[in-house]
């Protein structure tokens, strides 16, 4: 079992890289976000959340798909959709 969670994968690199920058921009724009009533903080306890489930299916793909070729090209697409669900709604929530 261990040895599933630390393959690593197309996907996983991805949500590694999307989680540290979330972190990153959380802590430099803290100020920002916790303004007012903290709605940005509440949007990027959110956003951690999505990334954190994204791992939890990439884990199970990496438990069902055996080959490694196959599951890389559907991570990829994965992270294609991920990538424009989330540049749409940044852009819908005034960050340009």
């Amino acid at each position: 079992m261990l040895k599933k969670i630390t393959k690593w994968t197309f996907l996983k690199g991805y949500l590694l890289v999307y989680l540290t920058c979330c972190l990153i921009f959380t802590i430099i724009k803290w100020k920002t976000l916790s303004y007012a009533e903290g709605w940005g903080v509440v949007y990027m306890v959110g956003l951690f959340i999505i990334g954190l489930f994204a791992l939890l299916i990439d884990f199970i793909l990496t438990l069902i798909i055996k080959n490694k070729k196959i599951l890389n090209g559907i991570g990829i697409l994965i992270a294609i959709g991920f990538s424009i669900m989330l540049f749409i709604e940044l852009k819908n929530n005034g960050f340009n």
